[in-house]
């Protein structure tokens, strides 16, 4: 399990947001669907592993050398997008889950979870994306990125710090992971 970014990652972070006197770190969201992904996923039966254990910043390369030497199952990481760092006249929204081009497993397990995080709260589909980033073409084992909202679209901001949102995103994910690997999902 990947938590995106270190809390200090330069320019991870909402614009600023009067209503909080601040902005949000993408990391606030991240480390908080994660810790809970891995209380669904020990719950269903799952070993994890933090690639990420701390808010300071690890290497992409230190995540997918860890991984790839435990030999896991999957690569999970959790995100939140960005466009252009502004509340403005355009400010994009949705959901989407990227694989790595020509992974099938990837593919198979992107297709599994975006299932999911579709039927949750409402928000854009904006489908399966196909990327080259270095945890989805380094890692050795099926990998998704998944990208959970806009954090330059305000609604969707302020979803990251809501508890019932971070716990919804970790079960609709822990359920596409059950679904991939056909294990029953057991709710809380």
């Amino acid at each position: 399990l990947d938590d995106g970014h270190g809390i200090g990652t330069a320019g991870k972070r909402t614009p600023h947001i009067p209503e909080l006197g601040r902005s949000i770190r993408e990391n606030e969201f991240n480390r908080e669907v994660v810790k809970y992904l891995d209380i669904e996923l020990k719950r269903c039966g799952f070993r994890t592993v933090m690639t990420a254990p701390t808010d300071e910043d690890t290497s992409l390369k230190a995540r997918v050398d860890l991984a790839n030497k435990l030999k896991a199952a999957l690569f999970i990481s959790i995100h939140y997008n960005a466009y252009d760092s502004a509340f403005d006249e355009y400010d994009p929204s949705g959901i989407s889950v990227h694989l790595h081009k020509g992974s099938v497993n990837g593919r198979k397990l992107a297709n599994a979870i975006l299932n999911h995080l579709k039927s949750g709260t409402p928000q854009r589909n904006r489908g399966l994306v196909e990327s080259d980033f270095y945890v989805l073409r380094e890692t050795v084992m099926p990998a998704i990125l998944s990208e959970n909202g806009f954090m330059d679209n305000k609604p969707e901001a302020m979803l990251m710090l809501k508890v019932s949102f971070q716990r919804e995103v970790a079960s609709e994910h822990a359920k596409g992971i059950c679904d991939y690997f056909g294990v029953k999902y057991i709710p809380e």
